[in-house]
């Protein structure tokens, strides 16, 4: 079975870069975003061995780029059953950061109504400049405080360019959790044929624990029913996110691991599969 996870994060990667089968790997490049971590990766067709860092550097640098344009080394790949466990020890030496994340899916008879709507919130798509200066600055203000800003910006505003280019073009549209006038959480979903895929599902820090992520994702789930037979979620395994999804009626379908590293050897991790570093409550 193809994966879900993996088919709608490549939705992305064809409308605003390069996705290129070279045989070992699939090789995904964003000439506009270098800053892009998860737009310029590699995209491993078979997990990697703990010893496999040199040959898997070298061809990242060969297929994807190198210092000064590329500072990162990215890599991503579907998990089978037989992986737990796998052994990443050779490459978390070097400094690379380890991810799982569960692929969570759902159809509208799944879908729950949370238990409790925060009737405060009302959520309705992005419609104006103001809006779309609002969701920048809180998605600045929630970042990971390992990212270099001067970076981070440039890939925010990367992504910010072809998520609005997307919804021109009719793909998707961006919704905010509104409070009292004030964006308090906003999320994105946007459709490959009849499969919707959420993209970074995010909340303020201020305004967590109040249900704001459960009214925001329900809602615009049963709305992108109208569009979409299937949607997907991507989410951390170990962040409290996928519970959310799941008592909204997603469940897991399957798995996905990438391995990310700045050549300098700081911490970074500037994945936007949305959900994977979104911060709902």
């Amino acid at each position: 079975m193809p994966s879900l996870g993996l088919q709608t994060d490549l939705m992305f990667s064809r409308y605003s870069g390069v996705v290129e089968d070279v045989g070992r790997y699939v090789v995904i490049t964003t000439p506009s975003n270098p800053n892009y971590y998860f737009g310029n990766y590699l995209l491993l067709k078979t997990p990697p061995r703990a010893d496999q860092w040199t040959d898997l550097e070298l061809d990242f640098a060969r297929y994807v780029g190198a210092p000064p344009r590329i500072k990162h080394f990215a890599f991503q790949w579907r998990v089978s059953d037989e992986e737990d466990g796998a052994d990443m020890s050779g490459f978390m030496q070097r400094g690379y950061e380890y991810m799982e994340c569960a692929v969570l899916t759902a159809k509208q008879s799944a879908l729950s109504e949370p238990q409790k709507i925060n009737a405060e919130v009302n959520v309705r798509m992005l419609q104006s400049e103001k809006d779309w200066r609002a969701w920048y600055e809180l998605e600045l203000q929630e970042r990971d405080v390992d990212q270099p800003m001067e970076e981070y910006v440039a890939f925010l505003q990367g992504v910010r360019d072809m998520y609005r280019s997307m919804i021109v073009a009719g793909r998707g549209n961006w919704f905010g959790a509104f409070q009292q006038g004030e964006l308090v959480g906003s999320v994105g979903l946007f459709f490959d044929e009849r499969i919707g895929r959420f993209q970074n599902v995010l909340t303020k820090s201020s305004h967590r624990s109040r249900g704001i992520c459960h009214a925001l994702v329900y809602a615009i789930a049963k709305a992108g029913f109208d569009r979409a037979d299937i949607l997907v979620m991507v989410a951390d395994e170990n962040y409290h996110a996928a519970r959310i999804y799941e008592s909204l009626g997603f469940q897991p379908s399957e798995r996905q691991a990438s391995l990310c590293r700045r050549n300098e050897g700081e911490r970074k991790w500037g994945k936007d599969s949305g959900e994977e570093a979104s911060k709902p409550e």
